[in-house]
């Protein structure tokens, strides 16, 4: 017999097998009973029944498994798609609410000090990358009536002064540098001591050449004394953190934490016109030679200043 025969009979014969079986079957039915071979039968058959049960359900497990997980990691990806969304809505709307405080400080700062100064107002734009307390570049130029000498500010207090102008834009020294040296006088008693000036890389000035018997102490306010034909007089620079005694014994260094963030600068104020200084230049006596310098150049300390338009 070939092999083709051979199943072909195999076949014919598990059709009949079947087919008898369920004759069998439905006979019993009919008279509600089961022939013997029947039940020998089934009962074989039925550990064989429960485990193939057994098998499609936990098949069916496994397929419900995975089909419920993935959608619960879709779902999870969406969710984590919308929480995002949210987060940047938040960071969004955070920086708003930031820029909007800004602008309305520094709104009314020009408002009040109106009657003080002509300011125009510009975004940082640049900043010296290999030492971030020196300069910053502001988005107005000679365009827009800058000049080199210029005062800048914002409403915190004093920030430097313009150096260096475009067409459309303005380098500014800032009061951290040591070049950037300031004529510095005590707010509560109003005597003027000495100079302000940069400490190299650092957050915070230093007001030298101080006798000994200067009446400074810690958390006086520091403002611009308007000698020296660049800075207005008046304008805040600092609050004193800490005075320290030289080894001669002869003179005094005040540590002063500026009012302005400088590391959070975005607006600022150039003033391009002084109409009125905040306070009056009082010509005390500092303790300084006319013409003493700061390191790294300090204003000249015989002057009035009135005008912004030059160095002094």
């Amino acid at each position: 017999m070939t092999r083709k025969n051979k199943i072909l009979v195999g076949v014919l014969l598990t059709g009949i097998v079947l087919l008898t079986f369920r004759i069998m079957f439905l006979t019993s039915l009919e008279k509600n009973k089961a022939f013997p071979l029947e039940i020998t039968i089934r009962e074989m058959l039925a550990p064989l029944q429960k485990g193939i049960s057994s098998i499609i359900n936990y098949a069916d497990n496994i397929v419900a498994y995975f089909e419920e997980h993935e959608v619960l990691r879709r779902q999870n990806e969406q969710l984590m798609k919308e929480n995002s969304m949210l987060r940047e809505k938040i960071f969004s709307l955070q920086e708003q609410e930031l820029e909007n405080e800004r602008l309305r400080e520094l709104l009314a700062y020009q408002q009040e000090k109106n009657g003080n100064y002509d300011l125009v107002l510009a975004k940082v734009i640049g900043r010296n990358p290999t030492n971030w307390y020196e300069m910053i570049i502001l988005d107005k130029g000679k365009k827009h009536g800058i000049v080199p000498g210029m005062v800048v500010v914002n409403h915190d207090g004093l920030i430097g002064k313009v150096v260096q102008v475009s067409t459309n834009t303005a380098h500014v020294l800032l009061i951290l540098d040591q070049e950037g040296a300031v004529g510095g006088r005590i707010f509560e008693n109003r005597y003027t001591p000495g100079v302000v000036v940069g400490v190299d890389n650092a957050q915070y000035l230093q007001m030298i050449h101080l006798p000994h018997d200067v009446p400074i102490e810690k958390n006086q306010t520091i403002v611009t004394s308007g000698l020296g034909g660049v800075y207005p007089s008046g304008i805040r620079i600092g609050k004193v953190i800490e005075v320290t005694l030289e080894p001669s014994g002869l003179m005094k260094t005040a540590k002063i934490k500026p009012f302005v963030d400088f590391d959070r600068l975005e607006e600022a104020f150039i003033i391009k016109q002084v109409k009125q200084p905040e306070e009056p230049v009082l010509p005390e006596d500092t303790g300084l030679d006319e013409g003493t310098a700061a390191a790294g150049g300090t204003e000249n300390l015989t002057g009035t200043a009135h005008a912004v338009g030059t160095d002094g």
